[in-house]
């Protein structure tokens, strides 16, 4: 997944930074920030629960 698909999917589902953040359980909000500037790779689970979160799967 790409950052901006990451930042695209977060925008779809109508959540901020910080609400993706505390739903994803993710203490530190910068981690957001750097999976959506690439600054970090997006691990594979997240990754998986973005795509299901996209699909309408996964009611964060």
């Amino acid at each position: 997944m790409t950052p901006s698909e990451f930042k695209a999917i977060r925008t779809r589902a109508g959540l901020t930074q910080t609400g993706l953040a505390a739903r994803l359980r993710i203490e530190d909000l910068r981690t957001i920030r750097r999976y959506e500037a690439g600054e970090r790779a997006i691990s594979g689970p997240v990754s998986l629960l973005m795509e299901l979160l996209d699909v309408g799967r996964l009611d964060l």
